[in-house]
């Protein structure tokens, strides 16, 4: 089924964007949650005359992603963790440690926007973290895990 994007969608297309998708998650998901229309010709003419007002919600969310990214890009953060031997963690240091140490630092990020390789961090070292902020809009930082001194 084709539909029209009236949303962002990940891994699937940008608003604005007409995609064919199959027919139940057209019709189950998507067009009930307002996230898209059918793409018939007259939802097509509706959303060129909301075309413009996408746009400009578009750029005022680049905009805004710009200074995110500007606010986090180089910040170093630095996690305590028990350690076991050999440097290993037990447990792992997930996306929910990182979020709650730069929650602080700047707004517009979201959890799972940070992106941790292989599950989680489950070693002592420097990690270079990437967190997508909107679309194509990325930041980097560094995540230092330290051990947790015993006493």
């Amino acid at each position: 089924m084709k539909i029209v994007l009236l949303e962002d969608v990940d891994k699937l297309g940008y608003a604005g964007d007409i995609k064919n998708v199959k027919d139940g998650y057209a019709r189950n998901y998507l067009i009930p949650k307002g996230i898209a229309l059918a793409a018939t010709k007259s939802n097509l003419k509706v959303v060129e005359e909301k075309r413009q007002s996408i746009l400009r919600k578009v750029e005022k969310k680049i905009e805004e992603a710009k200074k995110v990214k500007a606010a986090l890009d180089g910040v170093v953060v630095e996690i305590t963790a028990k350690v076991g031997k050999e440097g290993k963690l037990f447990g792992s240091v997930t996306s929910n440690e990182i979020y709650e140490k730069l929650k602080d630092k700047t707004e517009g990020i979201d959890k799972k926007d940070i992106k941790i390789p292989e599950g989680g961090i489950k070693s002592v070292g420097e990690y270079d973290i990437e967190i997508a902020i909107y679309r194509d809009i990325k930041a980097s930082v560094k995540v230092i895990v330290k051990a947790e001194d015993e006493q």
